[in-house]
């Protein structure tokens, strides 16, 4: 299961990029990855700060990509 998270630049919020975070390979239901998500993304922020995570969701099947509109 991966957690997907749309991240854009603090100075430069318009400049956004997906990042994958694999929260585990045994877990596969997204409730458990949903409860687990907000300490990841609290340690990826203190990783990385210069970005803002904007959206996240969690996926199981690799495919589907957040967008951000900006109008």
């Amino acid at each position: 299961m991966d957690l997907v998270l749309l991240v854009c630049l603090i100075s430069s919020p318009n400049s956004c990029r997906e990042e994958r975070v694999l929260v585990s390979y045994e877990m596969t239901d997204s409730r458990a990855c949903m409860m687990g998500a907000v300490p990841i993304i609290a340690e990826w922020t203190g990783d990385h700060p210069d970005y803002q995570v904007s959206r996240w969701k969690c996926d199981g099947s690799g495919a589907s990509r957040l967008t951000r509109n900006f109008n």
